[in-house]
């Protein structure tokens, strides 16, 4: 399950409601609060913990948790423009492993994750020379 529907999940128990009672008072269908709760669905929007926020009278904790949880739920990651070609490589390479990966996979690349903050920055890739002109291929 996504972080998002564990914290939504986690939620709804804490108001002391069942789906159908937190589907009426937040204005959804049951069984859409079901299928957040069971990950079918996909992380909803910001608007939707918005609407949380204010139809439940939440405060910042829970604000801040189903916040962070709907960040670390999405489910696409765009690289940004730019990206070297051994963040590309890499980034395929997860895609492809991404469901066979096991857990001491995923702990060695978390702390893996962590470590740019204790390594000196990055020196900029240097870029191509520029063309010269009149060395374009002949047809």
């Amino acid at each position: 399950m996504s972080p998002f529907a564990i914290a939504f999940r986690d939620l709804r128990v804490f108001c002391g409601m069942r789906q159908a009672e937190f589907a009426t008072k937040l204005g959804y269908e049951q069984s859409y609060i079901s299928a957040i709760e069971l990950g079918s669905k996909g992380p909803p929007g910001d608007d939707f913990v918005s609407r949380l926020v204010e139809g439940l009278n939440l405060d910042e904790p829970w604000h801040n948790r189903l916040r962070d949880a709907l960040d670390e739920s999405q489910r696409r990651i765009v690289l940004p423009h730019g990206a070297s070609e051994e963040v590309y490589r890499m980034f395929n390479e997860l895609r492809r492993q991404i469901d066979t990966l096991r857990p001491v996979q995923l702990e060695l690349m978390q702390l893996a994750l962590r470590l740019p903050a204790s390594l000196p920055p990055l020196e900029p890739t240097p870029a191509l020379p520029p063309r010269r002109s009149g060395t374009a291929a002949k047809k």
